[in-house]
Protein backbone atom coordinates (compact mmCIF):
# COMPACT_ATOMS: atom_id res chain seq x y z
CA UNK A 1 0.00 0.00 0.00
CA UNK A 2 2.87 2.23 0.75
CA UNK A 3 4.32 1.68 -2.76
CA UNK A 4 1.28 2.24 -4.57
CA UNK A 5 0.49 5.46 -2.59
CA UNK A 6 3.92 6.62 -3.43
CA UNK A 7 3.61 6.11 -7.28
CA UNK A 8 0.06 7.93 -7.12
CA UNK A 9 1.87 10.94 -5.56
CA UNK A 10 4.44 10.81 -8.28
CA UNK A 11 2.08 10.27 -11.09
CA UNK A 12 0.43 13.39 -9.82
CA UNK A 13 3.26 15.76 -9.42
CA UNK A 14 3.95 14.88 -13.12
CA UNK A 15 0.47 15.67 -14.09
CA UNK A 16 0.65 18.75 -12.11
CA UNK A 17 3.98 19.97 -12.94
CA UNK A 18 3.83 19.31 -16.61
CA UNK A 19 0.08 19.56 -17.18
CA UNK A 20 -1.96 17.57 -19.79
CA UNK A 21 -1.33 19.75 -22.76
CA UNK A 22 2.35 19.95 -22.55
CA UNK A 23 2.72 15.98 -22.20
CA UNK A 24 3.80 15.51 -25.38
CA UNK A 25 7.32 17.41 -25.09
CA UNK A 26 8.22 14.52 -22.43
CA UNK A 27 7.86 12.03 -25.27
CA UNK A 28 10.74 10.92 -27.46
CA UNK A 29 10.67 7.26 -28.21
CA UNK A 30 13.77 7.39 -29.24
CA UNK A 31 15.47 8.48 -26.11
CA UNK A 32 12.93 6.24 -24.33
CA UNK A 33 14.42 2.97 -25.88
CA UNK A 34 18.06 4.21 -25.85
CA UNK A 35 17.64 3.89 -21.99
CA UNK A 36 14.61 1.01 -21.41
CA UNK A 37 16.28 -1.44 -24.49
CA UNK A 38 19.71 -1.97 -22.77
CA UNK A 39 17.88 -2.50 -19.13
CA UNK A 40 15.94 -5.40 -20.97
CA UNK A 41 19.28 -7.02 -22.51
CA UNK A 42 21.00 -6.47 -19.20
CA UNK A 43 18.00 -8.19 -17.49
CA UNK A 44 17.48 -10.76 -19.86
CA UNK A 45 21.65 -11.39 -20.86
CA UNK A 46 22.24 -11.55 -16.52
CA UNK A 47 19.03 -14.34 -16.10
CA UNK A 48 17.25 -11.51 -13.59
CA UNK A 49 14.75 -11.07 -15.81
CA UNK A 50 12.45 -13.27 -13.87
CA UNK A 51 13.99 -11.81 -10.48
CA UNK A 52 13.00 -8.13 -11.65
CA UNK A 53 8.85 -9.45 -12.34
CA UNK A 54 9.05 -10.81 -9.29
CA UNK A 55 9.89 -7.92 -7.04
CA UNK A 56 6.17 -6.31 -8.12
CA UNK A 57 5.03 -9.53 -6.74
CA UNK A 58 7.17 -9.45 -3.76
CA UNK A 59 6.02 -6.16 -2.41
CA UNK A 60 2.35 -7.19 -2.82
CA UNK A 61 2.69 -10.95 -0.93
CA UNK A 62 4.26 -10.95 2.22
CA UNK A 63 5.89 -13.79 4.06
CA UNK A 64 5.59 -16.20 0.83
CA UNK A 65 9.07 -15.28 -0.25
CA UNK A 66 12.31 -16.66 0.70
CA UNK A 67 15.59 -14.28 1.37
CA UNK A 68 17.28 -15.34 -1.57
CA UNK A 69 14.43 -14.61 -3.53
CA UNK A 70 13.94 -10.97 -2.28
CA UNK A 71 18.22 -10.79 -2.57
CA UNK A 72 17.86 -11.82 -6.16
CA UNK A 73 14.83 -9.51 -7.09
CA UNK A 74 16.88 -6.75 -5.38
CA UNK A 75 19.97 -7.30 -7.66
CA UNK A 76 17.74 -7.26 -10.29
CA UNK A 77 16.05 -3.87 -9.74
CA UNK A 78 19.59 -2.42 -8.60
CA UNK A 79 20.52 -3.63 -12.40
CA UNK A 80 18.39 -2.04 -14.08
CA UNK A 81 18.57 1.53 -12.27
CA UNK A 82 22.10 1.18 -12.64
CA UNK A 83 21.80 0.63 -16.76
CA UNK A 84 19.18 2.90 -17.04
CA UNK A 85 21.49 6.13 -15.41
CA UNK A 86 24.23 4.60 -17.41
CA UNK A 87 22.67 4.55 -20.88
CA UNK A 88 21.10 7.80 -20.15
CA UNK A 89 24.20 9.66 -19.46
CA UNK A 90 25.18 7.97 -22.00
CA UNK A 91 22.05 9.16 -24.26
CA UNK A 92 22.51 13.32 -23.00
CA UNK A 93 26.41 12.83 -23.44
CA UNK A 94 25.46 11.89 -27.76
CA UNK A 95 22.97 14.13 -28.04
CA UNK A 96 24.73 16.89 -26.13
CA UNK A 97 27.92 16.62 -28.59
CA UNK A 98 25.34 16.35 -31.96
CA UNK A 99 23.74 19.79 -30.63
CA UNK A 100 26.79 21.73 -30.01
CA UNK A 101 28.18 20.49 -33.20
CA UNK A 102 25.29 21.94 -34.90
CA UNK A 103 25.58 25.19 -32.73
CA UNK A 104 26.94 27.37 -35.55
CA UNK A 105 24.58 26.01 -38.60
CA UNK A 106 21.57 26.78 -36.47
CA UNK A 107 21.78 28.79 -33.52
CA UNK A 108 17.74 29.69 -33.25
CA UNK A 109 18.02 25.75 -32.28
CA UNK A 110 19.26 25.19 -29.64
CA UNK A 111 16.93 25.52 -26.94
CA UNK A 112 15.01 22.56 -28.41
CA UNK A 113 18.09 20.72 -29.35
CA UNK A 114 19.14 20.77 -25.90
CA UNK A 115 15.93 20.51 -24.16
CA UNK A 116 15.91 16.77 -26.79
CA UNK A 117 19.59 16.03 -25.44
CA UNK A 118 18.22 15.99 -21.52
CA UNK A 119 15.39 14.06 -22.49
CA UNK A 120 16.86 10.46 -22.16
CA UNK A 121 18.47 11.41 -18.23
CA UNK A 122 14.79 12.88 -17.36
CA UNK A 123 13.80 8.78 -18.39
CA UNK A 124 16.73 7.71 -16.40
CA UNK A 125 15.63 9.14 -13.75
CA UNK A 126 12.30 8.80 -13.81
CA UNK A 127 12.48 4.82 -14.11
CA UNK A 128 14.98 5.22 -10.90
CA UNK A 129 12.17 7.51 -8.57
CA UNK A 130 9.95 4.27 -9.70
CA UNK A 131 12.18 1.60 -8.71
CA UNK A 132 14.49 2.83 -5.58
CA UNK A 133 11.83 2.72 -3.46
CA UNK A 134 11.17 -1.06 -4.87
CA UNK A 135 14.60 -1.84 -3.82
CA UNK A 136 14.73 -0.02 -0.46
CA UNK A 137 11.86 -2.32 0.33
CA UNK A 138 13.59 -5.38 -1.25
CA UNK A 139 16.69 -4.74 1.28
CA UNK A 140 14.77 -3.73 4.06
CA UNK A 141 12.88 -7.14 3.95
CA UNK A 142 16.05 -8.54 3.26
CA UNK A 143 18.14 -7.43 6.24
CA UNK A 144 15.09 -8.49 8.29
CA UNK A 145 14.54 -11.97 7.33
CA UNK A 146 18.04 -12.29 8.10
CA UNK A 147 18.04 -11.20 11.60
Amino acid sequence: MRYLIYVIGMVFCMIYGISLHKICNFIDAISFGFVVVPSILALITTGYWKDFLKAFVYIFNKGRETKERVRESAKAVKLVCISSLIFGGLGVTISLINALHGLNLKASHVGADISVALISIFYALMINAILLPLYFELKRRDTKNSK
